[in-house]
């Protein structure tokens, strides 16, 4: 006899969840944060990277005059429309731009910044470090979302990484970066956080807007 979807246990469909299209990776996302703060942000950076991939960067074209607060509400409700308890611009010694939270008492913020210069990017960098953060438990990392049009990601985040260790206050606070595998584009920044002393992480995260097409059709479609 069959089983019905009713059926099946959360960690039984999460088992099948990826030829499921219906399921929308909920039942990972559901178990996730029973697994721990590591696990929960996991499978929060995924969902943010498939938002990134699958609704900004497809529709570059169209977001070439938008403003930040365009990129965190969107951003921010499509967390929501997954289940997460996502915000915008909500109140934790200021504004934060994104700020996600887990009835599991988890924390994590993100702060975007459409790139204008690298001291602008820094000053994201010491809102969400120094302002807007924490650093307990449970609350120990964040995100640097940088928005650019920049012809090169590779090169724009390697001169950002450069600009960010040699700070005079980072680094004499021991800030460290180390690649990451999953996206050769990414990194991480590692100091210890000025109101727990402890571990801090921040993802740098590149989000490409560019949109300068060279074929005829593109560039009428430009205009």
């Amino acid at each position: 006899m069959s089983k019905e979807i009713s059926d099946y246990s959360l960690k039984e469909l999460e088992a099948i969840q990826d030829y499921m299209p219906t399921a929308g990776g909920f039942p990972s996302r559901i178990l996730a944060a029973d697994r721990g703060y590591d696990v929960w942000l996991l499978q929060l950076y995924s969902d943010i990277e498939n938002i990134i991939k699958e609704k900004i960067r497809p529709m570059a074209s169209y977001m070439q005059d938008y403003q930040e607060d365009w990129f965190n509400l969107e951003i921010a409700s499509s967390l929501k429309l997954l289940g997460y308890l996502a915000s915008h611009d909500s109140w934790t010694n200021g504004h934060p731009d994104i700020l996600v939270e887990s009835t599991k008492g988890f924390k994590w913020i993100g702060e975007s910044k459409i790139h204008s210069s690298y001291e602008y990017l820094l000053e994201g960098f010491r809102q969400l470090c120094e302002r807007y953060s924490s650093g307990l438990d449970n609350e120990h990392e964040g995100a640097i979302l940088i928005i650019t049009k920049n012809s090169s990601i590779k090169i724009l985040m390697e001169k950002w990484r450069k600009k960010l260790i040699s700070d005079s206050y980072y680094y004499t606070n021991g800030i460290k970066t180390e690649d990451l595998d999953a996206d050769k584009l990414f990194f991480r920044s590692i100091h210890p956080h000025s109101v727990s002393g402890t571990s801090f992480t921040v993802k740098h995260i590149p989000i490409s807007i560019r949109f300068n097409p060279t074929d005829k059709s593109g560039r009428n479609r430009k205009k």
